[in-house]
């Protein structure tokens, strides 16, 4: 009796946590929002671009606010690139490059186009991979690009992540 009481309890925990979906952290009147072009203060050409672009494309898929112009938005979410760090973290025994770790950070805020306040801001957000620029280990070779192009996705989702639910694991 105790061991079918011990699995019928495990059971319902496992299938509870199955359909648990995260509750929205912003504000009730937060329905839209405004994106406008992140800054940009390192020497990489185009992240800017790139990476408003994408946490854009991440709102509009998680669905629970829409994108405004800046003057109609609810509110606003605001980022500048400051650091872009591209470290080699593996060579050959010519000490030629084999692998790097890039890193890049990002300034965030959030502001309340209504009640005209920062919500918050966070410093120093980051995302990081590492990849090999030579087939080494049977891991395929990458370009800083496609690098570049993986972390910036995963920043664009821990920016929506920390504005919709309020974390960013």
């Amino acid at each position: 009796m105790k061991k079918m009481l011990i699995a019928a309890l495990c059971t319902a925990v496992l299938f509870g946590c199955a359909h648990y979906m995260p509750q929205a952290e912003l504000p009730p009147d937060v329905r839209n929002i405004a994106v406008p072009v992140f800054g940009n203060n390192t020497d990489k050409y185009g992240l800017e671009q790139y990476l408003t672009s994408k946490t854009i494309d991440e709102f509009l898929t998680d669905g629970k606010v829409g994108i405004a112009e800046i003057y109609k938005a609810d509110a606003v979410v605001k980022g500048t690139i400051t650091k872009f760090v591209s470290t080699p973290i593996l060579f050959d025994s010519n000490q030629v490059p084999q692998q790097y770790r890039m890193r890049i950070y990002l300034d965030l805020s959030f502001f309340n186009n209504k009640e005209q306040r920062e919500l918050y801001r966070m410093e120093d957000i980051w995302e990081e991979t590492t990849y090999y620029v030579v087939n080494n280990l049977g891991m395929p070779a990458e370009t800083e690009e496609t690098a570049r192009i993986r972390v910036l996705d995963s920043l664009a989702s821990k920016i929506v992540r920390r504005v919709i639910y309020g974390r960013t694991n």
